[in-house]
């Protein structure tokens, strides 16, 4: 998909951009230089930083105390998407913006207005400001500022308050060995070429009305989409303890998704993503065409294929659909940070949980976002700095299966008091989250190797046959937990002993708590790269894992009627009478 955006300029991943700083510290004689540069050159950059100097020197209530931090984040960015079914565009948008994210502290690193629950609201960040504020998109220093300061004098106001809220809960409180509320960094300098990048809608609704008209060949299949969406720009961060940074970037997402329904009512979704940091990234419309067969096809499968009524064994998840449960099951759990005075942490907190053993001993867990691509995939995890101005850096958290450290935000905790850059989430209030998070295992087995495991552990527990599941389907592409509720899986398999397959659909799994992932038997040796859209932008880079034992039982709910007449689609090639 070459032909779909035109960039003037070479780009680096949007997932990662800046803020600046208010007052000047020791930096090496060439970042001064170029920092007095862009400065000039960059109305942007030359309204933060100057009005970041102004409101920390003189932004102050009388008797009340001035910000000890502040930084912003400005996001300057272009978006245009387009969304086709069956070879028709049913929407195009395209729009351009700049917002703004303060955060302003007062008191000190030791205690500020943040990290405090009050009246059942946590304030972990900015306590009392808003979500952002809107910018000028024009070129105009002055409009620049007074948003600004405006944003800026708004959120003074709030943390203010929150101080003294936070000071007053305090002394109800017994509070033991409480960490900083903010941790100590150094300051980066860092300036990428900012991006004039031209987004040609016009090629981006071809690229989705040519890959949509797939599903005009499979007239059984009741819902189909294809969404192309695009964007590009530059984010600045700058504070007040002299980080200044402003990264470019081009992001590219392809959307695709159907949805069949079988005789008895069931329905069944399928969807894939594609990211690139650049067009370059996208496969070919080939390919992608291919790839929309390939779901019509799965899809049309599982419509006739038999309900699997109840299991309880072995089962493999193929690497895709086991990067897609690691993701949710470990996206959280692995970032670390103080609980909120006023709060109480969760029983499977992992902090309570260090040096212990999580996984089996043969498995490794590292977030590294200073990869750039695993196995040819490009990593949408991928950065140089994180959303608070930290150095990336590789963090071990899993040694021979035991937890040995957790993700780091500038949010410290009695065990870590440091960044370990994983502060994300640029608009809203940075938190410790997963960049690139690969999960390696001693001796992995190939292929064949993991089915032959299978049916040895299906056939000790005495079973007819395993359960192979080779994707989650529809589950969703966003990192997160499951919880208690149980999910489908979309693609599964009964495994004989013979070599014999039989796809079967409609089963759940009540859930897959951490123990399960403690009692894994085998993985394999080749990782598959899952790339989501949460926080900016993870990667999971995970092998095929065989648990020891999953129940999964019949989905029992009333489902719609199938529609009472074919999709016109199925008519296509009759006459139509024309109109008088």
């Amino acid at each position: 998909m070459k032909t779909l955006l035109i960039s003037k300029q070479p780009m680096r991943s949007l997932v990662v951009l800046g803020l600046a700083l208010v007052i000047r510290v020791s930096v090496p004689a060439q970042a001064e230089m170029n920092l007095d540069k862009e400065l000039r050159a960059d109305v942007v950059l030359r309204a933060l930083v100057d009005e970041l100097q102004r409101d920390h020197s003189g932004l102050a209530l009388e008797g009340l105390e001035r910000p000890y931090f502040i930084e912003y984040a400005l996001a300057d960015a272009s978006r245009a998407s387009v969304s086709a079914t069956l070879g028709a565009v049913t929407s195009r948008n395209e729009y351009r913006n700049r917002s703004l994210r303060t955060d302003v502290r007062v008191g000190s690193y030791e205690l500020d207005n943040t990290n405090f629950r009050s009246g059942g609201y946590s304030f972990f960040g900015r306590a009392g400001s808003s979500s952002g504020a809107a910018m000028p998109i024009q070129d105009d220093y002055h409009a620049i500022r007074q948003a600004i300061w405006w944003a800026t004098d708004r959120d003074y106001k709030a943390v203010v308050e929150a101080l003294v809220q936070k000071k007053a809960i305090m002394e109800s409180k017994l509070i033991e060995d409480k960490p900083p509320d903010f941790s100590r960094e150094q300051p980066v300098v860092n300036f990428d070429e900012r991006a004039p990048v031209e987004l040609d809608l016009a090629a981006m609704e071809a690229i989705a009305t040519v890959v949509s008209a797939v599903f005009c060949d499979y007239p059984e299949i009741q819902n189909s989409n294809v969404t192309l969406s695009a964007g590009s720009g530059n984010r600045y961060l700058v504070n007040t303890e002299g980080t200044r940074l402003r990264f470019a970037g081009l992001r590219c997402v392809l959307s695709v998704s159907a949805t069949v329904q079988a005789d008895d009512g069931m329905k069944l979704s399928d969807s894939f993503l594609i990211f690139g940091n650049t067009p370059d990234d996208l496969p070919s419309p080939e390919q992608v065409i291919q790839r929309c067969h390939d779901v019509a096809a799965r899809l049309l499968a599982l419509k006739n294929a038999p309900v699997l009524t109840s299991y309880s064994g072995p089962v493999l998840f193929e690497a895709e659909a086991a990067a897609r449960i690691f993701a949710r099951q470990f996206g959280y759990s692995f970032a670390g940070g103080q609980r909120a005075v006023g709060s109480r942490a969760g029983p499977d907190d992992f902090a309570n949980k260090l040096n212990r053993r999580i996984l089996p001993r043969f498995m490794n867990v590292v977030d590294d976002p200073t990869l750039e691509e695993i196995e040819g995939v490009p990593v949408l995890g991928h950065y140089e700095y994180d959303d608070q101005g930290v150095p990336a850096q590789p963090v071990t958290l899993v040694e021979n299966g035991r937890l040995r450290a957790l993700l780091m935000s500038r949010n410290p905790s009695r065990e870590f008091t440091q960044s370990n850059g994983h502060g994300r989430g640029f608009m809203g209030q940075p938190r410790a989250a997963v960049g690139c998070l690969v999960v390696t295992a001693d001796e992995g087995l190939d292929a064949a190797t993991l089915r032959q495991e299978l049916l040895e552990a299906a056939a000790d527990e005495g079973l007819e046959y395993a359960l192979r599941i080779a994707s989650l389907g529809g589950v969703g592409d966003s990192a997160g937990r499951f919880g208690g509720e149980g999910f489908s899986p979309l693609v599964m398999y009964k495994v004989y002993p013979d070599g014999r397959e039989e796809l079967v659909r409609g089963a759940e799994i009540a859930r897959i708590d951490l123990k399960a992932f403690k009692r894994i038997l085998a993985a394999g040796d080749t990782p598959y790269v899952y790339n989501t859209p949460a926080s900016e932008g993870q990667t999971y880079a995970v092998p095929a894992l065989l648990f020891e034992e999953l129940d999964l039982a019949k989905v029992d709910r009333d489902y719609d009627k199938p529609p009472i007449l074919p999709s016109p689609l199925a008519r296509k090639d009759q006459e139509v009478t024309a109109l008088p």
